[in-house]
């Protein structure tokens, strides 16, 4: 159970390997873009509610919370960006061709097949192989 757990969890974060790149540029943006703009606590409006509610926040607590939020956000992803990359280190040159043509490019077998001289069923056999290589680089 686990090990299909691990093991969809690497070709995940493998899928996702761009986006998660992305993801940190996009916070970095965001955070520059709260610095410039000096949010945080501001005044309140008198559109915004005063009188006593249920919650456990307010809009104020809520923009002075966002940076620390993104930042934490930011620290986890590239946390896990930093294992895909030293799991990766540790492949071979045929095996990081493999996981290039497959997950970054998105090629399906038959044409990952075609590109490196094999059949299909050695490309999957050595997919395979790969990942349960990686899982415990990156889940442990």
């Amino acid at each position: 159970m686990f090990a299909i757990k691990y093991y969809k969890g690497v070709e995940s974060n493998l899928y996702n390997y761009k986006a998660i790149k992305a993801e940190i540029k996009n916070i970095d943006l965001e955070l520059q873009e709260l610095d410039n703009e000096g949010a945080g606590c501001k005044a309140i409006g008198y559109e915004e509610k005063s009188a006593p509610t249920n919650k456990f926040n307010s809009a104020v607590e809520n923009e002075a919370l966002k940076p620390e939020q993104l930042r934490v956000r930011r620290h986890k992803l590239k946390v896990q960006l930093e294992k895909i990359d030293n799991a990766l280190e540790t492949l071979s040159d045929d095996e990081m061709n493999l996981v290039d043509l497959r997950y970054f490019k998105k090629l399906q077998f038959k044409v990952i097949a075609q590109i490196i001289d094999r059949n299909e069923v050695y490309c999957v056999c050595l997919k395979s192989k790969i990942i349960k290589k990686l899982i415990p680089l990156i889940y442990v």
